[in-house]
């Protein structure tokens, strides 16, 4: 019987015997190449689905944090596990950051914040530390070094833009020509009492939205504002944003 064939039944035989499981198997025979490692091993499992399959087991044991055994990696010889990543204390570890974010657990993909003077309910972290950084230094007077005060200046070249049309002052998009500085206007109280817009050379009427019937309103945190009447081509808007005084 050639060693093939007999390797064949051994493997047949391991499917329904009665060896036991085990958990911390070596590499040597389990990924034996040729499959007939069982030749050379006394206990006529080298090389089965038992031994494969107790190879597996150790393998996950060691990912879920046991103690390490061998590599899997290495097909040629056992090896030390010494830098294999341990998972068992993952969980505890993402508690810890879910604890540190005020995360509501698993599934929590926006923070909510009891205060909203300043910034919006689930703003990511990183936006709300710089509305508030921004607010800080409007209400001590800290403005950084040569950005007492801002321009940004928008040039129509596109076509008429119907009155109430939302405009992002930093990005307007197509049919503008946009220089000057990128402008925060965080709040409508902000807009009001740090902004100052004007329309071809002409002061305009600040509000802070669109029911107080002014020039300009305040529309969204950051950049949007709109007109109370229309914009034609090659109009020049200005607007400046003070420091606090």
């Amino acid at each position: 019987m050639s060693p093939r064939t007999l390797s064949l039944q051994n493997q047949i035989r391991s499917t329904t015997s009665g060896i036991e499981y085990q958990d911390d198997l070596t590499l040597n025979l389990a990924e034996d190449l040729v499959n007939e490692a069982f030749l050379t091993d006394g206990t006529q499992v080298s090389g089965t689905l038992i031994m494969d399959l107790n190879f597996l087991r150790t393998a996950v044991r060691d990912i879920k944090g046991g103690t390490p055994s061998f590599n899997w990696n290495d097909l040629s010889s056992t090896a030390s596990t010494a830098t294999l990543i341990d998972l068992s204390e993952a969980r505890t570890e993402i508690t810890n950051l879910q604890d540190f974010t005020g995360s509501d657990g698993d599934g929590d993909s926006t923070p909510d914040y009891d205060s909203l003077c300043f910034i919006s309910q689930n703003d990511p972290l990183e936006t709300a530390v710089s509305t508030l950084d921004e607010q800080l230094c409007i209400a001590t007077g800290t403005i950084t070094a040569g950005q007492e005060v801002q321009r940004r200046v928008l040039v129509r070249t596109g076509s008429q833009i119907p009155e109430n049309t939302t405009i992002d002052i930093n990005a307007p998009g197509e049919g503008w020509t946009v220089t000057g500085d990128d402008i925060q206007l965080t709040t409508s109280g902000v807009f009001i009492e740090s902004a100052r817009v004007y329309t071809n050379g002409i002061l305009q009427l600040l509000g802070p939205d669109d029911d107080a019937d002014n020039d300009v309103y305040f529309v969204g945190a950051n950049y949007d504002i709109a007109f109370e009447y229309k914009l034609r081509r090659n109009d020049v808007i200005q607007i400046y944003k003070f420091p606090p005084t």
